[in-house]
């Protein structure tokens, strides 16, 4: 066959010989020229003998595969090596077609690559080719194949292959694809934008999502191209922050405004962390973008807001500050001329006590005599009851606006609530029109209280039940301890809380309608203190009503 007929060896590829024994060919020492062995001495021709064989030794014995084939791709020689890592013997491998050793699907390849041999200098021409193998007795899967034409000068030129297995390599190369693809799905189904960077610190991939968001393509952001989205003001921060970043391997966070496919400027977290290799080789970098305009809205937001509180906290605490002005002022110019009325009265009750007694004596009408009086007595209530109404307001006031400390000292119950009792009744005659009495045990434990306002959360209590309650009604006080505290009870008789009241009993200024037969009167701030001033010690009040009958129960840590 010549060299114009490459039919032949695809007609060989073809054939898929099944790979038998047969009758090894040998390679000999021929001598060419007989003069030249004449001539030799014994120990010369023992000595080039024991060189061929040493060459030969070498020869099968070398950890790659050594074949030589003719121009129709049949096997003439194989070196033991050879032969064992494909997973033969030499003699059957010898006389058979080399395609046989490889994949269906890389025979026409190296068929083609044999052929192309011989289109040029057969001493120069060397064909170099990756091919897989189909040997099952073999480890070896994947194989570098080197081949070139013997210069022989014969019509019928030999060709050296030499097979090296690279399956370690191959398999290596095949998984790292592996990865590349997983890495390449992973990255472009991410929700979020990724970007990588070499060494170099130029840009070298970018995810789906990325190429979606800038509506660019790969080439056009690769390298410094996404530096041209960022917002012009942005530009030199993102700049000097990412190369400070690469000069000294360490991760950065950037916030900025880039442009997206539509134009619009959106705030992007742009994160980057550094790649090292296996040998701690700085590598690049990897990083995620997402975008965070909501919540840079939300921000902006938030300190609006926060500043229109803060702007609102300072004029509360302005108003609050005037109101406190006010009320200073308006105490103090209620209270001195209620003192001086009270002042006033006081002396003129004198005067009328001496006026009636004269009266008296120059027998004047009685009826006119108790006009008077009456009328003395009006005037001195509600004087008295003006003083209080501004009193009950201001306590409120300091207790809503400030909290002093408490002055704590330890108190005997007993003691300290008969000395009370009896401050009660010198102050108020009508009490002597109730009767009011005191129950409390010899062995209840002492109180640790500011007494001030315990003082005068049971005078305003007292006060209240002598107020409501007919004449001649029972006022009952007592004292008992409970589990860690003390209970305090002022019940009185004779009077009744609506159900649907009692609720309300406690606001400021309420007073509870068609309640008060004998129009005593009242400022509505007595119970709205006394709860105050009950939660200022750490205590609760409670108020029930039924049966005729109205108990305030107050509780107070010891």
């Amino acid at each position: 066959m010549s060299l114009n007929q490459p039919s032949s060896w695809h007609h060989a590829c073809q054939q898929q010989h099944n790979i038998v024994p047969v009758t090894p060919g040998r390679l000999e020492i021929v001598p060419e020229r007989t003069f030249d062995v004449e001539l030799c001495t014994p120990e010369t021709w023992r000595s080039t003998q024991e060189e061929l064989l040493w060459y030969r030794k070498l020869y099968e014995n070398t950890p790659c595969v050594y074949l030589t084939i003719d121009k129709t791709g049949i096997i003439l020689s194989v070196n033991h090596f050879g032969a064992n890592s494909l997973g033969y013997s030499p003699e059957e491998l010898i006389q058979q077609p080399v395609f046989n050793l490889f994949a269906c699907s890389e025979q026409q390849r190296l068929s083609d690559g044999l052929m192309g041999l011989f289109g040029g200098s057969q001493e120069s021409e060397v064909f170099n080719r990756e091919f897989r193998l189909n040997c099952p007795n073999s480890k070896m899967e994947w194989v570098k194949v080197v081949a070139r034409i013997l210069p022989s000068g014969k019509e019928n030129p030999l060709i050296l292959m030499i097979c090296e297995d690279i399956t370690v390599h191959k398999l290596s190369e095949d998984a790292l694809r592996e990865s590349e693809q997983r890495f390449q799905i992973m990255a472009n189904t991410a929700p979020v934008m990724l970007w990588m960077a070499g060494s170099d610190g130029l840009c070298n991939f970018f995810n789906q999502s990325w190429l979606e968001f800038t509506g660019r393509s790969k080439e056009e952001e690769q390298e410094l191209g996404w530096l041209e989205g960022i917002h012009p003001e942005d530009k030199n921060l993102c700049t000097q922050t990412y190369e400070s970043a690469f000069h000294r391997y360490t991760r950065f966070q950037l916030e900025y405004r880039f442009k997206r496919f539509d134009g619009e400027y959106r705030w992007i977290l742009n994160t980057g962390v550094p790649r090292f290799t296996p040998s701690g080789n700085f590598a690049g970098y990897i990083g995620s973008a997402i975008d965070i305009t909501e919540r840079k809205l939300a921000e902006v937001a938030l300190k609006e807001s926060q500043k229109s509180a803060q702007t609102q906290l300072e004029e509360m605490e302005n108003l609050n500050r005037l109101k406190d002005e006010f009320l200073s002022t308006v105490s103090h110019e209620l209270r001195t001329p209620l003192t001086n009325m009270k002042m006033a009265i006081q002396m003129l009750g004198i005067a009328l006590n001496q006026e009636q007694n004269l009266l008296l004596e120059m027998t004047k009408p009685h009826a006119e005599c108790s006009k008077v009086a009456r009328y003395f007595q009006i005037l001195n209530n509600e004087c008295e009851r003006e003083i209080n109404l501004i009193n009950n307001f201001l306590d409120l006031q300091r207790l809503d606006t400030s909290s002093k400390p408490l002055v704590l000292e330890t108190v005997q119950v007993q003691v300290w609530l008969e000395r009370v009792i009896e401050l009660f009744q010198a102050r108020n005659r009508n009490c002597y029109l109730h009767n009011l009495q005191l129950s409390i045990p010899d062995n209840l434990p002492a109180l640790i209280c500011d007494p001030f306002s315990l003082e005068r959360i049971i005078i305003e209590l007292l006060t209240n039940a002598c107020k409501f309650s007919p004449p001649g009604a029972d006022i009952l006080v007592a004292a008992e301890s409970k589990s860690n505290c003390i209970q305090l009870q002022v019940s009185n008789s004779g009077v009744e809380i609506p159900a649907s009241e009692l609720p309300r009993i406690f606001e400021k200024f309420y007073r509870i309608p068609s309640n008060d037969p004998w129009k005593q009167g009242g400022t509505g701030l007595g119970l709205a203190l006394v709860q105050k001033l009950t939660k200022y010690l750490g205590g609760t009040i409670k108020a029930e009503s039924d049966s005729n009958c109205t108990c305030f129960t107050i509780q107070l840590p010891l």
